[in-house]
């Protein structure tokens, strides 16, 4: 079993908040920002998203959608609209 798929709901809690807040600092900083990263940090995302029990992702679900919403934001400035990247943040701001 992978050590990802033994972690309690709060230290999976605890990465979803760290990687998603790292997202969008990091992209503060748009001269630093490794393109290549972003697709799968989007998904890494996404994937322990999803791996919350349904209670507490209906509780933390509105600050994770604005959390989105300035990744999708920092993204279109840095990269525009038409980015791979952009697209994938705005699928999943779609999907939610």
């Amino acid at each position: 079993m992978a050590e990802r798929d033994s972690m309690s709901v709060n230290r999976t809690l605890f990465d979803l908040a760290a990687r998603l807040g790292s997202l969008e600092g990091y992209l503060y900083a748009e001269e630093k920002v490794e393109k290549n990263y972003l697709p799968g940090w989007i998904e890494n995302i996404v994937r322990e998203f999803g791996s919350l029990p349904a209670e507490i992702r209906g509780e933390i679900a509105k600050d994770y959608r604005e959390v989105w919403r300035k990744v999708e934001a920092l993204l279109a400035r840095i990269y525009g609209d038409g980015d791979p990247a952009t697209l994938q943040v705005k699928g999943i701001l779609k999907a939610e």
